[in-house]
């Protein structure tokens, strides 16, 4: 070796980031096999496509890191597919190639696209795609943390227990897939609010959050709420109305009681789930649907599969994540916190100072098993302060309310009551409870006296202030020889 030659050490290669992943989108074969070309010497990994419509779909199912966009066909422009990825939050970087600058100047205007004159050497290729991934990459996680201090901040998400904090947990890992999301909750446990927090968490934030209650819709009705039905021609040209799924396009569809969803409305659904796909309400024909899913049960759909109430491959596609929302008696701790925020509720409604609530008051609370979960303890809180404006909240004025549980009200309605019969039910249950003191009844149905007193009436109650108006009404069989006397009380109070 030459003396006078100073040896330098090798400089050693940067690596190479495999993980970054490409789309190269033109509709030109012989540009796309030298993009592909020099993607694939650069080590990144490949998709292609000649659409703008075929690279939302790609995107929408595997998202890419940076969009290469060549010369594209008439119908599409690269301004379409910078608006796609810009609605569906997604941050895919966009990289427009041309063979000289003057090509560029008809896209200009268009925001979020980076333009290169190509062909490159593959050091400025591999330095300007990996450089747009990593913006790409800092962008996402950005609005990651910006959904997370949101989701902190949900107000009706309260309790700071072991169990609401794994809940919490769940949560966030939720948002962050882009599958679809199962919650098992017991009724009144807030499932809704589940679903609403991982919605706004999630990257579909800021798209539509559309509900719809499988209670209540019969199949036909359900059909027609999700995949809209034809109808006659409208002013503005339709020919059909569009369901919840067209309306939550980009955004997420959450089904309330999907355990009550009847067998013929499962297939249709199940290619919803699957193949992200819905039929064309006049013609048949598939339409791409770009919306997440998400469920609410309250009984295991397992259990549902072995009695063959449910499908079982559509119990399969629900479950990517599945979210448990804890019972309120498994976060006992949790009950003062909310005793306290429902009061501060009412508060603010009613436009008072906030009331404060006993110590006796609140063992009673914790004593209780709540069957009817959050939802039961709202209720109770909500009923007690209605019956009495005082600055406390005592434990007398909840007893009234917890000696049967308000679940099991609901289960002694029975199906196919009259909406006359089911209000009277209710009335003549308050009044009861309330040892015919009609001034709380009325306070707690939120009546007026006048209105009460004539419901009494009708179901054969003396008018008030009468002998017996705080007793239950006389049988069916003696209401003839009780209405004489009702007559001459209400000569009386006229």
């Amino acid at each position: 070796m030459n003396p006078d030659i100073i040896p330098f050490p090798r400089r050693v290669a940067a690596p190479v980031d495999s993980s970054i992943s490409v789309l190269v989108v033109t509709n030109d074969p012989s540009i796309g096999d030298r993009l592909a070309a020099d993607v694939q010497t650069a080590g990144f990994h490949l998709k292609r496509c000649a659409t703008v419509d075929a690279a939302v779909q790609i995107l929408s199912t595997v998202p890419s890191d940076i969009c290469i966009v060549g010369p594209l066909g008439l119908q599409d422009s690269v301004a379409q597919l910078a608006g796609q990825i810009s609605q569906r939050g997604w941050a895919t970087q966009l990289l427009q190639v041309a063979s000289h600058p003057g090509e560029f100047a008809q896209h200009s205007t268009v925001a979020g696209v980076e333009h290169l004159t190509w062909p490159v050497n593959s050091t400025v290729f591999y330095q300007l795609v990996s450089g747009a991934a990593q913006r790409g990459r800092l962008s996402s996680e950005n609005r990651r943390l910006k959904r997370q201090i949101s989701n902190r901040n949900l107000r009706d998400m309260v309790g700071h227990s072991p169990a609401m904090q794994t809940f919490r947990q769940q949560i966030q890992h939720a948002a962050e897939q882009a599958g679809s999301v199962l919650i098992v909750a017991e009724p009144g446990a807030g499932a809704t609010i589940a679903a609403q927090s991982i919605h706004e968490a999630s990257r579909r934030g800021s798209r539509p959050f559309i509900r719809v209650d499988c209670h209540v819709l019969s199949v036909e009705a359900l059909e027609v709420e999700l995949f809209g039905a034809p109808c006659p021609p409208q002013e503005d040209g339709r020919q059909h109305l569009p369901g919840r799924i067209h309306q939550a396009e980009g955004g997420t569809i959450y089904l309330d009681g999907i355990d009550n969803l009847a067998i013929p409305a499962q297939r249709r659904l199940l290619n919803l789930v699957r193949q992200q796909r819905r039929e064309h309400p006049i013609t048949g024909e598939p339409i791409r649907a770009d919306v997440r899913i998400m469920a609410s049960t309250s009984i295991r759909l397992t259990q549902l599969v072995s009695r063959n109430l449910f499908r079982a491959d559509l119990a399969e596609a629900l479950q990517d994540y599945v979210v448990e929302v804890p019972a309120l008696r498994e976060r006992p701790e949790d009950i003062a916190t909310l005793a306290e925020h429902f009061l501060h509720r009412v508060s603010v409604r009613e436009g008072r100072p906030p009331r404060m609530l006993t110590v006796e008051a609140l063992d009673r609370l914790r004593q209780w098993k709540w069957p009817g979960n959050i939802r039961e303890l709202e209720n109770v809180i909500d009923r007690a302060c209605s019956i009495d404006c005082s600055h406390k909240l005592t434990a007398d004025m909840i007893e009234p309310w917890i000696q049967k549980p308000l679940a099991q009200e609901e289960e002694d309605i029975v199906p196919g009551l009259t909406l006359a019969e089911m209000e009277r039910k209710l009335i003549e249950s308050t009044f009861t409870r309330f040892e015919g003191n009609r001034e709380k009844t009325a306070r707690a149905l939120q009546i007026g006296i006048r209105t009460l007193s004539g419901k009494l009436r009708e179901y054969g109650y003396p008018p008030r202030g009468g002998p017996g108006s705080n007793r239950i009404a006389a049988p069916a069989e003696t209401v003839e020889t009780v209405e004489p006397m009702i007559s001459t009380f209400e000569t009386r109070a006229a």
